[in-house]
């Protein structure tokens, strides 16, 4: 009897055997599947993303009323600490200017106060003044006309200090009587892309009302 029983057994080894086998070689199925699955699902993150339209980045500045559209490589630095009283020449670094930081290391700032003058007195004085405080010369080697956000306004190029080759450019305009100033550098030294990267600041500008 012993013997029977004994043999039955060694009769279902094998079976069970098989069994432990089938077991884990499907447990191993559903495990490489799911691994596949999990590795599979970021891969559709990209096309997604990239669908996704990009949103406008948007300064707005505190004191000055105006917005700008930051273009691409370009961003904010700073938001003035306090509006300026019209006295002087602001430089980049200063509390009463917003900042900011473009492609290859070029600079723009931004600071405005009410004047009574017109456009091309008040485009002169701002670079009568920067030559006093910034030891630039006091006429600049250029004056164009163009116009920002569909204003008219006056970019003036210049060197300081003079014959230095470090270009300053200066776009002065007056909007509901309040006179802005826009100056731009490159504190590394002047480059080639300087000024169309500045262009393209000047772009993204937008007064109010």
């Amino acid at each position: 009897m012993n013997r029977i029983r004994h043999q039955r057994l060694i009769d279902q080894v094998p079976a069970l055997f098989v069994f432990l086998i089938v077991g884990a070689v499907l447990a191993g199925c559903a495990s490489s599947a799911g691994a596949r699955t999990a590795s599979a699902s970021p891969a559709h993150s990209p096309a997604l993303a990239a669908g996704t339209p990009a949103t406008a980045r948007t300064f707005t500045s505190r004191h000055y009323g105006y917005s700008e559209t930051l273009p691409p490589g370009w961003a904010s630095a700073a938001q003035a600490k306090q509006q300026w009283d019209g006295k002087g020449a602001p430089g980049a670094e200063d509390s009463v200017v917003d900042l900011f930081r473009g492609p290859g290391g070029v600079e723009a700032w931004v600071y405005a106060a009410p004047t009574k003058e017109n456009l091309a007195a008040y485009a002169l004085r701002t670079v009568r003044v920067a030559g006093v405080v910034h030891s630039c010369p006091r006429v600049p080697q250029t004056n164009q006309a163009i116009t920002i956000s569909g204003t008219p306004a006056r970019l003036l190029d210049t060197q300081c200090p003079a014959r230095s080759g470090f270009l300053v450019e200066l776009v002065v305009t007056i909007r509901h009587g309040i006179g802005f100033v826009i100056g731009s550098q490159n504190p590394s030294g002047t480059t080639p892309t300087d000024r169309p990267a500045f262009r393209k600041f000047l772009a993204g500008i937008t007064f109010p009302g």
